[in-house]
């Protein structure tokens, strides 16, 4: 097997190590095409033609005969049966014509497990529903209530406020409550905030086996001794023997089309009543039991009771048939009966699920996924799936008959299958890895292995030759031809060229032609005939053969290329033709006549009629291939199967799964209607094989892959019947946090609108405990000025949400009733007033809001199914909309401003008798200066001289403390730069408007209006420069302020991974807010191991957010300057654990900083951004910060191509007191 295993390997390094990549030869980006080589037989030499030879000359081939049981060293062939239904005693059970019932499709179904390990409360499931919001809740056998939403379990128990935690029944009536059944608490309703229950005082019995609904609205309750209660919304009414009820033990419930109410019931068969009698049937009547379990009708109204022992009875109204396991029922238990959305009818046994499809019964178990046997109830989601409840073995969800996966336990010969045929009986060959060949005939497999006389363990490639023959292509051991009774083994030693025999192929004239890693051989009449590139071929590794309609010979190499040869010339084809990639995988011609050509870089599409007319083609005639790859959409570019599919599809194997698509070559978006079924998107199928023919299509038109896992192994495809949506998902939010915290809305809400009961269950939903009297008072003073209406049902959100301007970052849950694969739900959101556009396309399922500011909004989602989906299955749902309002802090609230107003109307007159006084007092004062002019000038000479006094005293002190005065010097002269340039631009200003004043008077004084109109627009826009010039006077004396700013607030051990993704979502929306065509990307890797740090959170943040408005800034400048659709402005955080502390890692794609300045960025005052747009103090101040906790910060950096600039913070898990 060791050997073996190293054979793949080396087999698989090969192909790649061989294969030049697609970024060296995508020919839709070549335009320097060159003429193919072309290589005539004729117009070789004698010694140069390929030469001719038989096989076996020197050595005769080995011959193996079959034979029937083991003898000499050779055993027969190794044959399982498909599993087959059997009865208790292990008998197979045949229907009437002899044939056995076989289970599920044969292999592994397409089941889903859930489990305790999954979060569901127990593995032990009695029941479950669908409620109306699409979400399933599973009722326990001990461990309560549990309900999944798609994502997640939530878990009901005894503290919730259930009456037990062992449940028998569930039950969603038509206003929405869920009821819930016990075993021995009694009666249970949930209102979607709180339980309400109801003991045997008012039902009669604490076991409640069955709940149903009238037309009326009443409830039905079936009991443990107590006959049925009948619940009106205000009293129990019990109904017994004594009025007519076939038994007091009712364990089932059935409203039928016409109204009537069926009970089934333990011993006393099943009763109907038509709202005023009760009608029995018993087995006197027809029943095959008395013991009625579980009651259904089905969408053509036909009732089918399961009993427990009896089997199932069907009633069409007029007479009772008795079906059970002899007709094909799994089992003679039937606790559970369902309908699928195809109109199968489901019945869950004791023994496995039964399916009849109206004309057959089929089975699945275990061997087929199921987890467990013992099906105790079923339920249809919203979009279509079976889930089944097991006994101990958790549920399990059916995701539709497409797929079925056989591996080695069904009976194929090995779980990595390279190559696949189906013969002219219709049977089907797989060639494994590791086990040789597996002939299937529908219901067995039979396998040859080396034990039996096959060549080799890998089969590479099979062939049936027109006499029936099967051929064996092996790697490594030659080739083996299988007739009815022995193996007749080829290698070297007979004269192959090669043991790897990779491809063969029967041509329209009965040669079969071999491809070996050594050239090809063309085999005829004993003959063979060998080419290779010394002949004119493209390489010597041959991996694919196709002969096309016309007769033409299309040859696919891993080591050069795609060869055309017409028997007499061969053509070549590579890159430099235009061909996707040198190292060819699969050639495949479609119904159409093009011709595919898949490489390890993507496909090749040639159309017919460039394929028609290529041996006369030439660069000059255009491009002669279009080629796809992963940027066209497909999951992977190593295509390695390709098969031609009915209705003009095709499907492509890679090592990311099968890809199916339409194709339109002339359409700018050639491959449409895309679905990839790989393991990512919930489906059995993972990487393919590159074996001839791993993946094919049956003449019944199933669809064959062979996987290169050992736990999906082959897998049958029935494309007709995989599971798509029909409608479109609900969508609905499901949680409102604030500033990233999960809150018991509940706990906040008034007593008006809010009760303890519901209170306590949402805080243990979302605390796990009940908050005592101080924590609860802590939320409430943490939120107090929160007000909403109400909570929401099921999914507590706040109705009618206001926020005060403090509590103005949100973030919104949301999510749909897909539960099979939400991962394939798409969404987009815009929050009005906040956003302008929807956002992209996002798998996320929550929006985070910050820096809102005061006002009215609207948030709105939209959710579409991704996955494969008919009709309005992939549409965009309407968008499920939630308003809220942000309050105004307290200096812009409507009584603020009422308040400004009235104090400036209160100014208006003190301010006019200030005015007049001050003209008073100025002419005085002019007076006085007249005056003491004189008295100044002495008064200056005196000055002078005291001046002259005290520089001397200043150039002494000034010795004295030059080093301090002159490490300042360099921030002074920037500040007063700095602040004077702003300066400058006022007192400029000012004088210009000045000046224009005078002009505009003198213009209004002569009557030219028209003129002082303009000028009082030149006036306005130089107020405007000042306002400007003044704010960034203002900014840099804010920032200076703030650069010196002692540290507020006590250092703690923080979480940097929280610090650093709210800061950077604090700077994207910050920048976004300001920036109205702002549009970047945000990512965060944020490791898991790092440890706390103890700094000031607020000092930490405000430094990041300064590098992250840099960042942001950086991307914004560079998309404003390239306008280049291929450029995607992203700014990434990072962090990661090092052996003294953690690094923070800050990058972005932006137009990096020059070498020459990159040494100055953090000085004060220094900036990379234009006049007027910074201030030159937030990386200062950030370096400041981070070297205050004894921390380092540098800075990488690179412009031109593939620009951008990376900051690398690391701060020290224990750093020393900050000084």
């Amino acid at each position: 097997m060791k050997s073996i295993f190293l054979r793949v390997l080396f087999i698989t390094l090969f192909f790649e190590a061989c294969s030049p990549r697609a970024e060296e030869g995508n020919s839709r980006f070549s335009e320097d095409l060159q003429p193919p080589n072309k290589t005539t037989l004729s117009d070789l030499s004698e010694e140069q033609k390929p030469k001719q030879f038989s096989l076996g000359v020197e050595s005769g081939p080995e011959i193996v005969s079959l034979v029937s049981q083991s003898q000499n060293g050779i055993d027969p062939p190794y044959r399982v049966e498909l599993p087959k239904l059997r009865n208790e005693d292990g008998e197979v059970i045949m229907d009437a014509q002899g044939d056995p019932y076989f289970l599920g499709a044969g292999g592994l179904s397409q089941f889903n497990k859930y489990t305790s390990d999954d979060g569901l409360a127990l593995d032990a499931i009695h029941c479950a529903i669908t409620d109306s919001r699409g979400h399933i809740w599973f009722g326990t056998n001990g461990g309560g209530l549990s309900r999944f939403d798609g994502v997640e379990f939530t878990n009901y128990k005894k503290i919730h406020g259930l009456p037990s935690i062992t449940i028998r029944s569930i039950f969603e009536d038509s206003k929405g409550n869920i009821w819930i059944g016990t075993a021995d608490g009694g009666l249970s309703k949930f209102d979607g905030k709180s339980f309400t229950n109801y003991l045997a005082d008012q039902l009669g019995s604490l076991v409640i086996w069955a709940i149903g609904e009238d037309n009326e609205g009443n409830l039905w309750f079936g009991t443990d001794r107590a006959g049925v209660s009948k619940y009106d919304g205000e009293k129990f009414t019990n109904f017994s023997t004594e009025n007519g009820l076939g038994n007091d033990i009712v364990i089932s419930i059935l409203k039928d089309n016409d109204g009537n109410m069926w009970f089934g019931t333990y011993g006393g068969g099943v009763s109907k009543y038509d709202g005023k009698t009760f009608k029995t049937y018993t087995l006197q009547d027809g029943l095959s039991s008395d013991r009625i379990r579980s009651i259904f009708q089905d969408s053509n109204g036909t009732i089918w009771m399961g009993t427990l022992g009896g089997g199932l009875t069907k009633f069409d109204g007029k007479s009772f048939q008795t079906i059970g396991i002899k007709e094909g029922l799994a089992g003679s238990v039937v606790r559970s009966i369902s309908e699928d959305k195809d109109g199968n009818i489901w019945f869950g046994t004791d023994r496995g699920a039964s399916l009849w499809d109206g004309k057959r019964f089929k089975t699945y178990t275990t061997e087929q996924g199921l987890a467990g046997n013992n099906i105790q109830d079923m339920t249809l989601d919203s979009g279509g799936k079976m889930w089944f409840c097991t006994d101990g073995g958790g549920v399990s969800r059916l995701d539709g008959f497409g797929f079925t996966s056989f591996t080695t336990s069904h009976g194929i010969s090995g779980n990595i299958i390279l190559s696949g045929m189906e013969d002219q009986n219709g049977n089907l060959w797989f060639g494994s890895a590791d086990g040789g060949i597996s002939k299937f005939d529908g219901q067995s497999f039979t396998s040859y292995y080396p034990s039996q006389g096959l060549a080799g363990e890998i089969v590479f490639s099979i062939l049936e030759d027109r006499s029936g023959k099967i051929w064996i292509g092996t790697a490594g051991d030659g080739l083996s031809i299988l007739d009815n009774k022995k193996f007749t083994n080829y290698s070297v030693d007979q004269g192959l060229p090669s043991n790897e025999v990779y491809a063969l192929v029967e041509t329209q004239d009965g040669s079969i032609w071999i491809g070996t890693d050594n050239g090809i051989l063309k085999y005829q009449e004993g003959e063979l005939l060998h080419f290779t590139s010394e002949h004119g071929m493209a390489g010597d590794g041959i991996i694919s053969i196709l002969e096309d309609r016309e007769g033409i010979l299309w040859i696919g190499t891993f080591d050069g290329g795609l060869s055309r040869f017409d028997g007499e010339t061969f053509i070549n084809f590579t890159t430099n033709q235009g061909l996707i990639d040198n190292g060819v995988n699969r050639i495949k011609e479609d119904q159409d006549g093009n011709l595919w050509i898949g490489t390890t870089s993507g496909f090749s599409f040639l159309s017919k009629t460039k394929k028609e007319s290529i041996a006369s083609w030439a660069p000059s005639k255009g491009a002669l291939f279009q080629s796809y790859n992963s940027q066209d959409g497909l999951p992977d570019n190593n295509v390695l199967q390709i098969v031609d599919l009915p209705g003009n599809k095709m499907a492509i194997g890679t090592n990311q799964g099968i890809s199916i698509f339409d194709f339109f070559p002339d359409s700018v978006d050639a491959i449409q209607n895309l679905q990839i079924y790989n393991s990512d998107n919930g489906y059995p199928v993972k990487d393919l094989t590159d074996g001839q023919n791993a993946m094919f299509l049956d003449s019944k038109g199933i669809l064959w892959a062979g996987t290169g896992s050992v736990k999906t192994g082959l897998a049958r495809i029935d494309l007709e019947k995989i599971s798509r949506n029909d409608s479109k998902p609900k969508l609905l939010i499901k949680q409102v946090r604030l500033n990233e915290e999960v809150i018991s809305w509940e706990t906040l809400a008034s007593s008006k609108i809010s009760n303890q009961a519901a209170k306590t269950t949402e805080e243990l939903l979302t605390f796990k405990k009940i908050l005592n009297s101080e924590e609860e008072s802590d939320l409430q003073e943490r939120f107090k000025g929160i007000t909403f209406d109400k909570v929401s049902e099921f999914f507590p959100v706040p109705i009618n949400l206001t926020l005060p301007y403090k509590h103005n970052h949100l973030n919104i849950e949301y999510g749909t009733n897909e539960l099979s694969r939400p991962f394939l739900i798409e969404y987009q959101y815009i929050l009005e007033g906040y956003d302008e556009d929807w956002s992209p396309v996002l798998k996320r399922t929550s929006a985070t809001f910050g820096n809102i500011q005061e006002g009215d909004y609207t948030f709105k989602v939209r959710a579409r199914y991704s996955g494969p989906a008919i009709e309005e299955g992939a549409d965009w749902t309407e968008a499920t909309l939630y308003s809220f309002t942000v309050l105004p802090p307290w200096y812009r609230s409507w009584w603020a401003y009422l308040g400004y107003a009235a104090l400036f109307l209160s100014l208006l007159y003190p301010i006019n008798i200030y005015q007049r006084n001050r003209v008073l007092k100025a002419e005085r004062e002019k007076a006085k200066e007249r005056e003491l002019e004189h008295a100044k000038e002495i008064e200056k000479a005196y000055e002078d001289l005291a001046s002259a006094h005290e520089n001397l005293k200043a150039t002494q002190s000034q010795l004295i403390q030059a080093e301090k005065m002159a490490s300042l010097g360099e921030l002074t002269a920037g500040i007063a730069h700095e602040i004077q340039n702003p300066l400058n631009f006022v007192k400029n200003f000012s004088e210009v408007s000045h000046e224009l004043m005078d002009e505009m008077n003198q213009e209004i004084h002569e009557g030219k209006f028209d003129s002082a109109r303009i000028l009082a627009g030149d006036i306005k826009e130089n107020l405007d420069r000042i306002a400007t010039h003044s704010m960034r006077a203002d900014a840099i004396v804010k920032a200076m302020l703030q650069h010196s700013k002692a540290s507020v607030g006590n250092k703690e051990l923080a979480d940097l991974n929280a610090i650093c993704d709210e800061s950077l979502r604090l700077s994207y929306h910050g920048v976004r807010a300001k920036e109205k065509d702002f549009s970047a990307e945000y990512k965060t890797e944020l490791a898991s191991n790092i440890p706390e740090v103890e700094v000031i959170r607020q000092e930490v943040g405000r430094a990041l957010i300064n590098m992250c408005n840099n960042a942001f800034h950086a991307v914004h400048e560079k998309s404003q300057k390239t306008k280049s659709e291929n450029y995607k402005p992203e700014v990434k955080i990072a962090t990661k654990k090092t052996d003294k502390g953690v690094e923070i890692i800050l990058s972005d794609n932006g137009m990096g900083i020059p070498e020459d300045v990159i040494g100055k960025i953090f000085q004060p005052f220094f900036t990379t951004k234009p006049t007027g747009q910074g201030t030159g103090l937030g990386l200062s101040l950030s370096y400041d910060i981070i070297k205050s906790y004894q921390g380092e910060i540098s800075v990488k950096s690179k412009t031109g191509e593939n620009s951008g600039t990376v900051f690398t913070i690391f701060l020290p898990t224990k750093p020393k007191s900050k000084s």
